[in-house]
C-alpha cells in the first residue's frame, strides 16, 4: 500500500475553513491524519485583524536542478496549480511578520472564489511542520527537521549534481531519510533516549508508519542517503 498524496480541499471548503483565519494547518501534527498535511492560506484583499492576514506565501520550487524561490500573491493570475518543493513555506503580512513551515515538498493549488479573496492550497503526504512565526507554536519534530535540512546542504553546497539529486526525490523518501537518519543517532544513544523519550517515541510511530505504509520510499531513502554522502 502507497500512502496516498494529500487531497486537496476545494477552493469552497478552504474558505469556510478559513472564515476567521488568514490560514490553518490541517494535520500538521497528526502525520498520520487522512489525506497528508494540508496549509490553507487566504489572501484577501483587505485585512481582517481578526487572526493574521496574509499577503504572499513564499516557497521553493525546483527547476533545471536547482532550487529557488517562488512567491504568490492576490496580483498571481489564478487558477494556478504547480510543484513546491523541500524547504520552507512562509506566509507574509503587509507588515512583512511571518509564519514559516518545514516542508518536504508537495502540490499548491490557487484559486480566486470573488475578487476580493484568493485562496492557497498546499498539500503534501509527508508532514508540513509549524517552524517560526508571529502566530503558531513550534512543532516537537521541527528543529530535528531543520537540523536534518542544514545537514542535506552541504552536498548540495559542495558535491556537482547533489541538489539535483534532491530536487528529484519523492517527499516520502526525503522525510524517510530524515527519519532513519533520526532513528539511527536514538539507536546509539541511551543518553539520548532517556532525555528525549517523547521524541524518541515520535520518531518510532513515525518510522513504523512510512514503513508500512510506503514501503518503495523507506526503501529508496536508503539509496538517497547514499547518494548525498548522509551518514
Amino acid at each position: 500500500m502507497v500512502l496516498p498524496a494529500a487531497r486537496l480541499p476545494s477552493t469552497r471548503v478552504a474558505a469556510e475553513m478559513l472564515a476567521r483565519l488568514g490560514f490553518e494547518l490541517v494535520h500538521g501534527d497528526q502525520h498520520g491524519g487522512p489525506g497528508g498535511s494540508v496549509l490553507l492560506v487566504a489572501l484577501r484583499s483587505l485585512p481582517t485583524y481578526q487572526h493574521f492576514d496574509p499577503e504572499r506565501v513564499d516557497y521553493w520550487v525546483t527547476a533545471d536542478g536547482r532550487g529557488r524561490v517562488a512567491s504568490l500573491d492576490r496580483r498571481h493570475e489564478v487558477p494556478y496549480e504547480a510543484e513546491f518543493a523541500w524547504g520552507t513555506i512562509t506566509v507574509v503580512d503587509r507588515l512583512e511578520v511571518s509564519n514559516t513551515f518545514l516542508t518536504f515538498g508537495g502540490h499548491l493549488a490557487a484559486q480566486a472564489l470573488d475578487e476580493a479573496s484568493s485562496y492557497v492550497v498546499l498539500g503534501s503526504p509527508a508532514p508540513i511542520l509549524r517552524w517560526t512565526g508571529h502566530s503558531q507554536d513550534i512543532d516537537p519534530l521541527a528543529a530535528e527537521v531543520k537540523a536534518f535540512f542544514a545537514r542535506m546542504m552541504v552536498p548540495i553546497d559542495f558535491t556537482p549534481g547533489a541538489e539535483a539529486i534532491v530536487g528529484r526525490a519523492a517527499p516520502l523518501t526525503i522525510y524517510a531519510a530524515c527519519l532513519r537518519e533520526m532513528r539511527e543517532r536514538f539507536a546509539h544513544s541511551a543518553a539520548l533516549r532517556d532525555t528525549r523519550s517523547s521524541l524518541f517515541a515520535q520518531v518510532l510511530s513515525e518510522s513504523r508508519r512510512v514503513e508500512s505504509l510506503a514501503p518503495a520510499d523507506w526503501e529508496a531513502a536508503v539509496a538517497f542517503r547514499k547518494e548525498l554522502g548522509l551518514p
